[in-house]
């Protein structure tokens, strides 16, 4: 076999493989559209007198996350090339008569204020889930963040070893829902359930009812279950369709997932 290198091969089980860990990626909020999809190498060329590409941000969250805060205020030509590369996987640099395209596949994670602006409907859709961060309510959530806050700033190092344990037990029930999550089955009448949700609130296109399916079998994954039920549904909805929901402002997803939990 020959690969597009041109290296000979005898066969794919030769290929090494490598195991690491997802790499997390921050996009800035002023990042060019060069630093983003990539460039020429101009140092090289200077020097070499040779083109040479010098990969970008969405170069290196291949494989991994690509973290955007206050993703609302992206210039609107990085959000192209986000929308692009989201939809194809790949990703296009072309500088000075040269060409190159390079696998671009990342989960791509944002936060944003919606009182600073609200966010591109293109680009609001290519996000899966959406969670409405709130400020704790309760007097002791609130004495209890104190509290820790406060052990953490005085102990770094015995505030990580206390929670040590939690953090491996939560990392190990994550590494056993990825494990079966490929078994979980659903009902035929439960995609119909879910049609029905993404029908009553108006949906465009059909990316909001097969998330809702990923996310429905992903939450009975999650609580051990191969069998997705009524109430994965429900939490998942609450999940993925209030962004989704057209002509309302981004400040109304409470409402919005107030609204769902009433409508089943």
């Amino acid at each position: 076999m020959l690969t597009a290198y041109g290296t000979k091969i005898s066969s794919l089980e030769s290929i090494k493989k490598v195991k690491r860990k997802v790499r997390v990626v921050e996009l800035p909020v002023g990042a060019t559209e060069d630093r983003v999809v990539g460039t020429l190498a101009l140092e090289h060329a200077l020097k070499k007198g040779e083109k040479q590409i010098e990969p970008g941000i969405l170069a290196a969250a291949h494989r991994g996350i690509l973290y955007v805060d206050e993703v609302n205020l992206l210039d609107d030509h990085v959000v192209d090339v986000l929308l692009d590369s989201a939809a194809m996987g790949v990703n296009t640099i072309e500088r000075e008569g040269v060409s190159f395209s390079h696998p671009a596949r990342f989960t791509l994670v944002g936060t944003m204020n919606p009182e600073e602006g609200e966010l591109r409907p293109q680009l609001l859709d290519r996000f899966g889930l959406c969670v409405l961060i709130e400020g704790a309510r309760e007097p002791e959530d609130r004495v209890a963040i104190m509290e820790r806050r406060a052990a953490f700033d005085e102990e770094p190092a015995a505030f990580c070893k206390e929670w040590e344990t939690a953090s491996k037990e939560l990392a190990k029930k994550i590494e056993q829902a990825i494990t079966l999550y490929p078994k979980v089955t659903i009902e035929r009448r439960l995609l119909f359930e879910i049609t029905s949700f993404c029908l009553d609130v108006g949906l465009d296109g059909h990316r909001g009812d097969i998330i809702m399916l990923k996310t429905a079998k992903t939450l009975a994954a999650w609580n051990g279950r191969r069998e997705v039920v009524s109430a994965d549904i429900e939490l998942a909805a609450e999940l993925v369709l209030p962004h989704r929901v057209r002509r309302q402002p981004l400040q109304e997803i409470g409402e919005n997932v107030k609204n769902l939990r009433g409508t089943k």
